[in-house]
């Protein structure tokens, strides 16, 4: 009975030793929630040709002259993001991330919809989310990204990726049972080399995700920027007809 009760204390023993030797994290995991005064005062109205994200409208030449809309998560996250950048012009066409609360739209094919989802809320109940728009093709090179305005490398744990309410719209009405379409995450480090990818598909098999779903982003490496193309096997005879949009919340990053 002894030599059992010994057994099991030293064994208890080991137990406790090696909890006690393993190590704290050494980060602090901060999120980007897009919640708050601050960016609800980015989102723009109207969703297409607002003053916020295409700035004000040249009627002589038919254009927007563009806007220096950017969001910075200063003191958080230290994420940013601005509009990418065509001709000395900045507009949404061109690509970027915007901030938006536009829920419960049903799925459209009406492009002035381009900041809508068809959910009731951003991820876990929230009000606001950010909507990626761009894709690389023969016309751009231009796609959406965010990065680390101070500088330094991170590790970005994952985010949540819903479709948007124009994207599903389109690709009902164009998707067979073997299309895909599929976001990559390329991350660079200070000097412009590649630190990783990560792949997430919106559609699937001709099936689009219709709910806030975790994509981990953890393959990235430890980037200061990450960029986000999207490709699909749903074409037309100008190259991609798959709206190239996506709606993500709830950025994890590793301080």
């Amino acid at each position: 009975m002894n030599r059992i009760i010994k057994v099991s204390l030293a064994a208890a023993a080991a137990v406790i030793l090696a909890a006690s030797c393993q190590k704290e994290p050494d980060y602090t995991l901060k999120t980007l929630s897009f919640e708050g005064s601050k960016w609800d005062a980015m989102v723009d109205n109207p969703q297409y040709g607002g003053p916020l994200l295409y700035g004000k409208y040249d009627e002589a030449n038919f254009t927007y002259l563009g806007t220096d809309y950017a969001w910075y998560d200063q003191g958080n996250t230290e994420l940013a993001s601005e509009l990418c950048d065509s001709y000395g012009s900045k507009v949404f066409w061109n690509g970027g991330h915007a901030v938006s609360n536009y829920t419960g739209q049903p799925a459209t094919t009406d492009y002035t919809l381009q900041l809508a989802i068809p959910l009731e809320s951003g991820h876990d109940g929230s009000k606001n989310f950010c909507v990626h728009n761009g894709f690389k093709s023969e016309f751009s090179k231009n796609v959406g990204y965010f990065y680390f305005k101070d500088g330094t490398g991170r590790t970005i744990e994952s985010m949540y990726v819903t479709n948007t309410s124009y994207y599903l719209g389109t690709v009902e009405a164009l998707a067979k049972d073997t299309d895909w379409t599929k976001v990559t995450a390329t991350g660079y480090n200070a000097e412009g080399t590649v630190t990783g990818t990560s792949e997430f598909y919106l559609t699937e098999n001709g099936k689009s995700i219709n709910e806030w779903t975790l994509w981990d982003l953890t393959s990235l490496g430890t980037p200061v920027k990450v960029e986000f193309d999207i490709t699909s096997s749903i074409q037309n005879e100008y190259g991609m007809a798959a709206p190239g949009y996506f709606a993500y919340d709830d950025v994890t990053v590793r301080m």
